[in-house]
């Protein structure tokens, strides 16, 4: 007979919520649960908000080399050091990609201390995301009272505070393209900005327990268990090879020459880290024109589009000239946009390339749009034509 499963997550640093062998939610202090889990495999619902997900380029063939090579491959990506987070790995790459999640240490260590507190031994810990039900074509979303839940993809999903869930859907679908979803699966009541999306809705359950959804859809092949590596429970049997001394002094010689393999790699890893780092630089200064001191170029970047980011209604115009503006460039392949700078409700497009002529039919499309005051100033400089084009709301 098959070991049962028992789902659980906090509620409180020792009260947890848990899913009974009748399939019943019930309620408490971690001591009790403990008490009504003897003989099942624990599983622990990590909450989206505290892990990241993400799919990296396969680092190399070696399976062996992964877990040292993917915290660098993700350094640009995350905001704390990767000293001090986690990085788990799911079980098998996908279209050349790893799957990973990415947790804090002291989180995952404050979760499990507090596990062994009360005597429970936890078996997995997954982020609640890959715990929804998914398949191709589909997206889920899990609505709770304050909080929302959604999976987008196999290895992709992410958790927040409920009133973020249209931001966070149009940004993801968005960024999707053409893998945007055909349906959106809905466990909850959906509010009337979801109801309204240019996606066919299909309503699961109007009032869930979410550790009964989770439950139904776990598959062990499509999650992510955070127990891997110094977590894994694995981590101790060492202690278990000090018999065989000869064995491992020769496993030591191995390793050694291991070692060095590992060494040049991950040397040439930093070499390659560095090119990137210098490329994402440029990228920097290209966009931002002025800027002399560079910490992290992506997180600098992201800080810039922050500030960009309309916090009111009229603040929107950086967003709408830019968005104007792009439009009007599409299909004039021979012109270049070489930067831009906005600044109190003014865009100026710096402009390369093209032809008098082009220029010419260039600022017409840009005149016939509604609203829009367009000045464009036209040099030569060493045989290239540079264009610096104004766009301006028409004061109403």
């Amino acid at each position: 007979m098959p070991i049962p499963f028992c789902f659980f997550r906090f509620q409180t640093p020792d009260q947890a919520e848990w899913l009974s062998s009748a399939g019943v939610v019930q309620r408490g202090a971690l001591a009790e649960l403990a008490a009504q889990a003897t003989g099942a495999r624990l599983v622990l619902v990590a909450p989206g908000e505290a892990i990241t997900l993400h799919r990296v380029p396969l680092p190399s063939r070696k399976r062996s080399t992964w877990a040292r090579a993917v915290p660098y491959a993700l350094e640009d990506q995350v905001v704390e050091d990767i000293e001090t987070l986690h990085f788990a790995l799911g079980s098998a790459p996908e279209d050349d990609h790893l799957p990973v999640a990415v947790i804090n240490r002291d989180t995952l260590r404050g979760w499990l201390d507090a596990c062994t507190a009360a005597g429970l031994v936890p078996a997995a810990i997954i982020p609640e995301p890959l715990l929804l039900p998914w398949q191709e074509g589909d997206w889920s979303v899990l609505l709770e009272e304050r909080r929302v839940v959604a999976r987008t993809g196999r290895w992709d999903g992410f958790a927040s505070e409920r009133d973020l869930l249209d931001l966070l859907l149009n940004q993801t679908t968005a960024e999707a393209g053409a893998a945007r979803p055909q349906r959106l699966r809905v466990w909850g009541h959906p509010p009337p900005a979801l109801a309204e999306a240019d996606l066919e809705l299909r309503l699961e359950d109007s009032a869930p327990e979410p550790l009964q959804v989770f439950a139904s859809a776990y598959q062990p092949a499509a999650v992510i268990n955070l127990l891997q590596g110094a977590y894994s429970p694995q981590a101790h049997w060492g202690r278990w090879l000090r018999p065989w001394r000869v064995a491992a002094a020769l496993a030591g010689v191995w390793l050694l020459v291991q070692g060095f393999s590992l060494a040049y790699e991950h040397w040439s890893l930093r070499r390659e880290q560095t090119a990137l780092r210098a490329a994402m630089e440029q990228v920097y200064k290209e966009a931002v024109p002025g800027a002399t001191r560079i910490v992290n170029p992506r997180v600098q970047l992201e800080t810039r589009l922050r500030e960009l980011r309309p916090t009111s209604a009229s603040g929107g115009a950086f967003l709408e000239l830019l968005h104007r503006g792009g439009q009007a460039l599409t299909g004039f392949t021979e012109v270049t946009l070489g930067g831009f700078n906005y600044r109190d409700g003014q865009l100026d497009l710096d402009l390369e390339g093209g032809n008098p002529a082009l220029l010419d039919q260039l600022q017409q499309k840009l005149s016939q749009q509604p609203g829009l005051q367009i000045e464009m100033r036209t040099t030569q400089r060493e045989g290239q034509l540079q264009s610096k084009v104004t766009l301006k709301r028409t004061p109403s």
